[in-house]
């Protein structure tokens, strides 16, 4: 095992699909392609700390979180939470939206999440970060430890919106903090057959970002987002759980 490969799931706009996406690809990699994934909840809300199940345990055992982290208080060796086979939890709580606050009088504060993430790069695949659904210093912090970032987008109007700010954010970043930095591309999410569908997901396609993969609208995907599974683990005919199947086919195929 190398040094992992470290991805962002970014995009401002919440509800897109960022912790759906990171959930499926890291469950993705670590059954089918047996590769050691660490996922890092880095939003506050810490949906992906919810639907992982660490949540329980975190409050009634007092864990430390990526708040700890962040306030360089713990490595985050000291709070990786292993999920299941290959796949392990750098979780968080509301209380990092507080940290985020107290970020901003901290020194080199945009590479806090780097450096941690370099002292346990040597022991995963793959890293994959949840980002919150904003352009802060959590977002940036992000962006500045990442080798990629896949955007996921909803096929809605306000999407295109939101895109070119996201991209004026990674651009500030690879000029001014990680040059490294690559785009991988976007993830159309939650796609249906009405026109307007249709036509957003068109008008994504034609950015110069390329588009991997498109996801249809599913139940099954949050169906099994409760079972804690991938949705193609859940069913393996269901076209969304095939569609991020092949996201994470793409994923392996990405090098430092």
């Amino acid at each position: 095992m190398g040094k992992a490969v470290v991805i962002s799931f970014a995009n401002q706009k919440g509800g897109v699909g960022k912790t759906t996406t990171v959930s499926e690809v890291g469950e993705n990699l670590a059954r089918v392609y047996d590769k050691k994934v660490l996922m890092i909840d880095i939003d506050p809300q810490s949906s992906l700390t919810t639907i992982k199940g660490a949540m329980p345990q975190i409050l009634n055992e007092d864990l430390k979180t990526m708040s700890n982290v962040m306030m360089k208080e713990n490595d985050l060796s000291d709070i990786i939470l292993p999920i299941k086979k290959n796949l392990d939890l750098a979780p968080s709580t509301l209380f990092l939206s507080d940290v985020e606050l107290n970020l901003v009088s901290a020194t080199m504060r945009e590479i806090i999440l780097q450096k941690a993430i370099s002292k346990i790069v040597d022991q995963y695949d793959y890293v994959l970060i949840d980002c919150p659904p904003s352009r802060g210093l959590l977002t940036v912090n992000a962006l500045a430890s990442s080798d990629y970032v896949i955007i996921p987008v909803q096929s809605e109007y306000q999407a295109l919106i939101g895109m070119q700010l996201l991209k004026n954010t990674i651009k500030n970043v690879q000029h001014e903090i990680n040059n490294n930095l690559k785009v991988g591309g976007y993830v159309i999410t939650m796609t249906s057959h009405t026109n307007h569908s249709n036509e957003t997901a068109e008008s994504i396609k034609q950015d110069k970002f390329n588009t991997i993969v498109e996801i249809p609208r599913s139940i099954d995907v949050a169906d099994a987002g409760v079972a804690n599974m991938s949705t193609h683990e859940y069913n393996s005919d269901n076209k969304a759980g095939l569609q991020y199947l092949r996201l994470s086919k793409h994923v392996t195929e990405m090098e430092k």
